[in-house]
């Protein structure tokens, strides 16, 4: 589930009710680096994995996010082979990334109680980054002609672990043509299940695509359950019949 309404008690209410994944928006929301921790840990304490999407491929916001402790990375508007490189370099620390060591912090500290171990072990260790490389989850949204264009390449080089449609901005940027949405649509199902990598499928409303290995459901963002919820509930209460002289009270 996206979750974009920056509170701590949605995550807590999504973890009650099974849920396995959240994204957190920095994208299109005002959502800071502190309140994005605090819905980290609480979607962690709630045995849920959490990821977070950026503002844009930054690989500094990236690090920070990761420093966190975000689980991983659902990367916007990945459009071309550039981007790719950048974001799967953002998620790993060197020589295979740009990500600066941070292994004091207390996030990473977790992994091992120490720094330095005798055997050469902990967060000052080639087994640590290894580690953290080997983690964390990368995931990009394709949402524009060129990186659907592009997406065989993409895919190839940034070698994510699942991809999202962003169909609204796609729509957008194609003056609102379904015929090549679902063109769009279709060329990323076939490509990524040919390429082993998972693929977002929606449930509401079903998109009509067969669920392979590696694929994972979405189940919204929650504002727009919250709006759908309020508004069944407020179209429920305005058709309640109310007798004249009962002070709003039902009989």
């Amino acid at each position: 589930m996206w979750i974009s309404l920056q509170s701590t008690n949605v995550i807590e209410m999504a973890a009650a009710h099974g849920l396995d994944t959240v994204i957190i928006d920095r994208e299109h929301t005002s959502t800071g680096l502190r309140g994005v921790q605090d819905q980290v840990v609480a979607a962690q304490l709630g045995g849920m994995t959490a990821l977070v999407r950026p503002s844009h491929i930054d690989p500094i916001e990236v690090a920070r996010l990761l420093d966190l402790g975000a689980d991983g990375i659902v990367f916007p508007m990945v459009s071309s082979v550039e981007d790719a490189q950048t974001a799967a370099r953002a998620v790993r620390y060197p020589p295979h990334g740009t990500r600066g060591w941070a292994g004091a912090h207390a996030r990473h500290v977790r992994w091992n109680s120490s720094l330095t171990s005798e055997d050469g072990s902990g967060v000052g260790s080639r087994e640590f980054v290894t580690a953290a490389n080997e983690s964390v989850a990368s995931i990009f949204m394709i949402e524009s002609p060129s990186g659907v264009e592009q997406l065989e390449q993409i895919l190839t080089v940034g070698r994510p672990d699942a991809v999202l449609f962003g169909w609204g901005d796609f729509l957008v940027q194609v003056d609102f043509d379904r015929e090549r949405l679902a063109k769009a649509r279709k060329q990323l199902y076939d490509t990524c299940r040919s390429q082993g990598i998972g693929l977002a499928l929606s449930v509401t409303p079903p998109d009509g695509q067969d669920y392979y290995p590696g694929c994972f459901f979405s189940a919204g963002v929650d504002a727009t359950l919250l709006s759908d919820a309020m508004r069944a509930r407020m179209t429920e209460a305005r058709s309640a019949s109310i007798e004249p002289g009962s002070c709003g009270r039902r009989p």
